[in-house]
């Protein structure tokens, strides 16, 4: 689980912190046996308990950075495994820092996991990882240290030698994270920094925007759950059902074109739509029935026949119950993309259900749609609202740090009328 991430001159991004701390205080009376979740609670402390929200919401005014947040998770985790070549992007209209850095600090099995990225447009300046307040190894200007990590047969010297020949370039500029190159090549010489890699491989999904396939998720579902694709399908059409579409079944077919993408690329008329797989090239194709008005099954083609919300929120659905299956994190940018507050609505319970999110799971979300702040599904505690200066960039505050706000008052109605200075002011 994340605990907070802070991000330092990216993009419209000069300083910030996403805090994940449950910020209201003590537990609400009587929490234990509540049906939704008010928090994620990793040790039952009652003199300092360790309790996370299950759930984000970043609203804010067009432009005003929400994007940039979820963004700047994944610029880091694409620099954590692909190294940082055309990554640099600064503020522009501020100048104050020179670099960009990166704080995450994550929970991964009750310990506390704390990673720092600086870096700049030719470089990896600093990079540390902690564990529970102590560093494993850290990297300032190109020097190591990592003492803490070395062994007989990966001695320091062996482990400066790794880090100059395979994190650096012929110009001795580390360009590859040294987290990650340990953790592929020296999987075996610590166990922290390869499960820290792992976890945020396996167990930080970002989604830029919501428009992703059905098969990506059947497949996340196989791979990370141990749903075959048959069983993984048929979760997704239960949970799509339950929304209240009004399909009476699914189907799914799938079927290898090609052993070798390029010998399949060049195959014509090939029906339906081409995903790749082990480097193999695959068709899929994706029915649903509707009862007539003489009350028959109607095949229809799912993606061209049905709306795109139904193909949006199916999409959806495989990275959801995979989050929930591993107690991961998600993070969509504008998930209400043609769904309906509704159905919004019941992705967030989801979230916020003992029954659904059993280990722990959190949903990080932008969104523009107000609907849900009129419920009583977020708390104060998972609602921030982005504004954004030239001085100070994108800013960020939750809805805790406001006085006077309780989880008893209508956030829409006080949001709609500027109380928390993150709404745009149109006039035509």
């Amino acid at each position: 689980m994340i605990k907070s991430f802070t991000v330092q001159n990216f993009k419209s991004i000069l300083n910030l912190t996403l805090d994940f701390s449950y910020s209201e205080g003590k537990a609400p009376n009587g929490y234990e046996e509540m049906e939704t979740l008010p928090f994620l609670e990793l040790v039952k402390n009652k003199k300092k308990p360790i309790r996370l929200v299950p759930c984000m919401a970043l609203y804010g005014a067009n432009a005003a950075g929400k994007s940039n947040i979820i963004y700047a998770l994944y610029t880091l985790k694409t620099i954590i495994y692909n190294g940082i070549e055309n990554l640099y992007t600064p503020n522009k209209l501020n100048y104050k820092y020179e670099t960009t850095t990166f704080i995450l600090e994550i929970y991964i099995k009750n310990i506390l996991y704390k990673y720092e990225l600086q870096y700049n447009n030719t470089a990896i300046i600093n990079e540390i990882l902690s564990v529970d307040n102590k560093k494993i190894y850290s990297i300032n200007s190109g020097i190591l240290e990592a003492k803490k990590i070395a062994t007989k047969t990966y001695d320091t010297k062996k482990l400066k030698e790794i880090y100059q020949v395979e994190c650096c370039n012929a110009d001795k500029m580390q360009q590859k994270t040294f987290l990650h190159i340990i953790a592929k090549n020296y999987a075996g010489l610590n166990k922290f920094i390869y499960d820290f890699a792992a976890y945020i491989n396996l167990n930080v999904q970002i989604l830029g925007h919501p428009d992703f396939p059905v098969i990506a998720g059947l497949d996340m579902l196989e791979k990370y759950c141990g749903q075959d694709k048959q069983q993984a399908f048929n979760n997704i059409v239960n949970i799509l059902r339950k929304f209240d579409f009004d399909i009476t079944k699914m189907k799914f077919e799938e079927e290898l074109i090609a052993e070798n993408i390029r010998d399949g690329l060049n195959k014509q008329n090939i029906n339906g739509e081409l995903f790749v797989r082990d480097n193999k090239l695959y068709t899929n194709k994706i029915y649903s029935y509707h009862k007539d008005i003489n009350n028959n099954e109607v095949e229809f083609d799912f993606r061209k026949e049905e709306s795109l919300g139904t193909n949006i929120l199916a999409g959806l659905l495989g990275p959801i119950l995979a989050t929930l299956h591993l107690g991961s994190v998600l993070c969509i940018d504008e998930l209400e993309r043609s769904i309906h507050p509704l159905v919004l609505r019941e992705i967030i319970k989801m979230f916020k259900s003992k029954r659904y999110n059993k280990n722990n799971a959190q949903l990080i979300f932008t969104a523009h749609n107000t609907d849900i702040l009129d419920d009583d599904i977020l708390r104060v505690s998972e609602i921030c609202f982005t504004s954004k200066n030239i001085e100070d960039g994108t800013v960020i505050r939750k809805a805790s740090s406001f006085k006077g706000i309780r989880n008893v008052n209508n956030f829409r109605k006080k949001y709609l009328h500027g109380e928390f200075a993150a709404i745009p002011y149109p006039y035509i």
